[in-house]
């Protein structure tokens, strides 16, 4: 590949990086303002954090905190409709 090719595959990965952090921090975003507003619980949002791949931008969390109870495996149905 010449030196322009490689640059222009540098830049096209370099914008699907940014969109992929512009992602990362609605989900982020959204799970803050959802756990904020008492929608969700702590275990729910990290359940979320984690299964969107992002716990790792959390780092240590208590030992307690993220361990899924029973009534918070999905969102109250009453906040939805």
């Amino acid at each position: 590949m010449s030196e322009e090719l490689h640059r222009d595959f540098l830049l096209a990965a370099l914008r699907a990086a940014s969109a992929r952090t512009k992602a990362m921090e609605a989900d982020i975003n959204t799970i803050g303002v959802a756990l904020k507003g008492n929608l969700i619980g702590a275990d729910t949002a990290v359940r979320w954090v984690r299964e969107a791949g992002l716990l790792w931008l959390i780092g240590a969390l208590p030992e307690d905190v993220g361990k899924l109870g029973a009534k918070e495996l999905l969102p109250d149905a009453s906040i939805i409709s």
